[in-house]
């Protein structure tokens, strides 16, 4: 569900790049809109946001002083005033931070990775807030079938803008600290496995040796093995009714099936069903089937969202949440997620959506 910038910039996949040994950093920052006296706090846990200190404003401004063990991605930012924040790099150094009112005014400077750092936000910014006005406007408002492809459509155009613009960064600073923190830090639907191991193969030999990646290359070749061309193995889960489903004895009843990774609350994923639904209805007497994989952990929530949906293919989940083993299994970051398999289990193409995936099928089945 990577549809605005925030999710895209600010992900949970913050992986921290180790240093040679423990240095010092310093903040120095300037604060908009904020009264002395006022907390801020700052953290490295990108997913849930847990502060591990505070700063307190004096005279519209703000320092800190830390010690960095390892280069990582972090915020400060204002509990009270959510539009008040700023993601910076912890690295030895003096690192400036100025803090806006305005979303996305914030800036951040004064070391090398920060300053790359802003570079980057910079040059994508633009595409974030066009992203972000296209999902207001698609999943905000009762719209047409056709104009929600059109708008996914355009999300998948900008979203391959911002791929770029990250990978050719990477590329330019791939000898440096900053160039391993993007390989390191985006997932593969930014900066897919071709790019990635080439990548790696341009760093220098220390960083190649650190733990980080050497974790990305085993899921290079994780995902080497549930990639296009690959053949699946065979998974089972519950189906609604309890009963164990399999998912090799579905795939072999049609000519191609789609496996959809989807979850009841996740709202891109409801928006596109009644396409699915009408894909499904115009392609299935010509031999599509489709199975999904829920990432619910809530039974009820589950079973609810497919009875409201009118979903008319087979269903299953092991109730796990991103720990779905099929999820694991085939390397899912983000939902939805489509894999399309031929009556083998071959994959033949994978993370299609909207009308690229109806074409796709079209193109199959013809």
């Amino acid at each position: 569900m990577k549809v605005s910038l925030t999710s895209i910039l600010y992900s949970a996949l913050a992986i921290v790049l180790v240093s040679c040994q423990s240095k010092s950093y310093k903040i120095s920052g300037v604060a908009e809109g904020l009264a002395d006296g006022d907390t801020l706090f700052i953290t490295s846990d990108m997913l849930n946001g847990t502060p591990s200190d505070t700063i307190v404003i004096q005279n519209g401004k703000f320092s800190y002083e830390g010690t960095a063990d390892s280069t990582c991605l972090s915020m400060v930012y204002s509990a009270e005033k959510n539009e008040i924040n700023a993601a910076f790099i912890k690295e030895p150094g003096q690192i400036t931070i100025s803090l806006s009112e305005v979303p996305g005014g914030s800036r951040v400077g004064g070391t090398p990775c920060n300053d790359e750092w802003q570079r980057l936000n910079d040059s994508v910014m633009t595409i974030g807030k066009e992203i972000n006005r296209i999902a207001e406007h698609i999943y905000g408002k009762t719209i047409s079938q056709e104009e929600q492809d059109k708008g996914m459509a355009q999300i998948d155009k900008l979203n391959a803008r911002f791929a770029n613009v990250v990978i050719t960064t990477a590329e330019k600073n791939i000898k440096n600290e900053f160039g391993y923190f993007l390989l390191t830090y985006y997932p593969e639907e930014l900066i897919d496995n071709a790019t990635r191991k080439r990548l790696i193969e341009q760093l220098p030999d220390e960083m190649r040796q650190r733990p980080a990646v050497k974790q990305l290359e085993a899921t290079i070749s994780r995902s080497e093995k549930t990639a296009k061309g690959a053949k699946i193995a065979d998974f089972a889960q519950a189906a609604p009714d309890g009963s164990e489903l399999s998912i090799m004895s579905e795939v072999a009843k049609n000519r191609i099936t789609i496996i959809d990774f989807w979850a009841s609350w996740c709202g891109p994923c409801r928006q596109e069903m009644p396409f699915m639904i009408a894909l499904y209805n115009e392609y299935k007497d010509s031999g599509l089937g489709i199975v999904g994989v829920s990432l619910d952990q809530d039974k009820d929530s589950w079973l609810t969202a497919i009875k409201k949906l009118e979903l008319p293919w087979p269903q299953m989940s092991d109730l796990k949440g991103w720990d779905n083993a099929a999820a694991k299994q085939f390397n899912i970051t983000s939902i939805p997620h489509t894999i399309v398999v031929d009556q083998k289990g071959v994959i033949l193409e994978r993370g299609l959506r909207g009308e690229v995936l109806k074409e796709f099928v079209a193109e199959q089945l013809k």
